[in-house]
């Protein structure tokens, strides 16, 4: 470029066309800048297209606002290709066709269980997995609108991050009138590779079925090491590939079954005292859930004290999961309220096989049963979804608190890097006071 350049400008035409003198002004200006006539006066990274009505197209990607609080649901939408087809009502059995070719706008399911499952499959033979973004309620829990999308569409936090990716692939399901779900967007392309051939290694599409259950536990009960278990039922399936799961889900399930198998002696050693406790007192109170194997799985006691003190001091109770029995690894929940004295009661106890939703609300059921279905006014736990879920299906009237020591106990894992553990937990309690 030669700063030293002379400019000659020419004086505009009136009588030329538009395009003439837009000509001479973009000369000029190149001139001017000493800019040849290949050059661009935007940066590598910008283009700018002029389409057909000659308006600018600045390639600027438009964002569509999805109706959630999270930011991780908010995604950029790019030459979003969709196939549209006919308003079509989709049958609850899967077609091989239909599913190697996807979800389609106007495809309609009976319920949001039947679209789910049908993306679900798709996706395992297209090499993604799936999960539900985001939804909208309305009365009585019904869903009028989901939206299901590949499970590594939120943004990456960081670089470390290697399954967030930002993918665009979703599909969005408008409630009908007929109760039908239809599906209104379809966003199939992806922005990273599919991988049908690792499907079955992928955590969304990894089951086991009720006869490899079968199978794992039988031999497990018949001294078969969980190696040679894990590889007998590998040759029985015609490979590791056919298992539908890994060898380490196989192995989880094996210790998982376990901590259900009491000693010999154990399970009856624990009925026959619970047996003689209610001979003595026929108002002790005890229920056992057992699974379909007919294994111990979650056992609820009362004393007939408990329901008595419970029955005046039934207004703040403590859900205590912090226990475990040693030999079995099996959770330990007690039921604490406190009388006038503040002194804590014991209002009841619980072996559970496992912290989820279904042994929480099996629990809580059989507590509840055993107090004339009374609901505490307040109750205190950890911060845990599977008992915030439960308490809100079986006690929708209860205020739910999570208890101040567990709070202490997290601030500074909380906090860490922000603010000294010290100072949040005085400020907190200065706060809370």
């Amino acid at each position: 470029m030669n700063y030293n350049q002379e400019t000659s400008l020419e004086p505009l035409n009136p009588n030329n066309s538009l395009e003439t003198r837009s000509e001479q002004l973009r000369n000029a200006l190149y001139i001017s800048l000493g800019l040849n006539s290949d050059d661009s006066l935007m940066s590598e990274d910008e283009w700018v297209n002029i389409d057909s009505d000659n308006n600018f197209n600045d390639g600027e990607d438009h964002v569509e606002n999805v109706d959630d609080d999270d930011d991780d649901n908010h995604y950029l939408e790019e030459e979003e290709e969709e196939e549209v087809g006919e308003d079509r009502e989709m049958s609850n059995e899967l077609n091989e066709e239909d599913l190697a070719i996807g979800p389609i706008t106007g495809m309609r399911f009976s319920n949001k269980d039947v679209m789910f499952d049908f993306y679900k499959e798709h996706a395992r033979l297209s090499g993604f997995c799936i999960f539900k973004i985001t939804s909208n309620k309305k009365g009585n829990d019904i869903v009028r609108y989901v939206q299901y999308g590949c499970d590594r569409s939120r943004k990456p936090r960081n670089k470390h991050v290697t399954k967030r990716r930002n993918c665009r692939a979703r599909i969005n399901g408008i409630l009908k009138e007929n109760g039908s779900l239809r599906v209104s967007k379809v966003v199939k392309k992806h922005n990273h590779q599919l991988e049908p051939a690792l499907s079955r290694l992928m955590a969304g599409h990894r089951s086991l079925s009720k006869s490899l259950k079968r199978a794992l536990i039988a031999k497990d009960i018949a001294g078969l090491r969980p190696s040679k278990n894990i590889r007998v039922v590998e040759v029985l399936a015609g490979g590791p590939e056919n298992l539908g799961c890994t060898p380490k889900d196989c192995r989880n399930f094996i210790l998982e079954s376990r901590k259900l198998q009491l000693q010999e002696g154990d399970a009856q050693s624990l009925l026959k005292f619970f047996s003689d406790m209610q001979q003595k007192d026929r108002e002790f109170y005890y229920s056992v859930d057992v699974d379909s194997f007919y294994r111990l799985r979650n056992i609820v006691w009362v004393h007939s004290h408990s329901k008595v003190t419970y029955e005046e001091f039934h207004d703040v109770i403590c859900l205590d999961t912090t226990y475990l029995v040693n030999q079995y690894n099996m959770p330990f929940d007690s039921f604490v309220g406190v009388n006038q004295h503040r002194q804590s009661k014991l209002l009841g106890c619980a072996f559970m096989s496992s912290e989820d939703i279904t042994s929480y609300k099996m629990v809580l059921s059989m507590w509840l049963g055993a107090l004339n279905n009374v609901h505490p006014l307040d109750i205190m736990t950890d911060q845990c979804d599977s008992i915030m879920s439960v308490i809100n299906a079986l006690m929708p009237n209860t205020v739910h608190r999570y208890c101040m020591w567990h709070i202490f106990a997290k601030l500074p894992m909380k906090l860490s890097g922000v603010l000294d553990g010290k100072i949040a937990k005085a400020e907190f309690k200065a706060y809370s006071s």
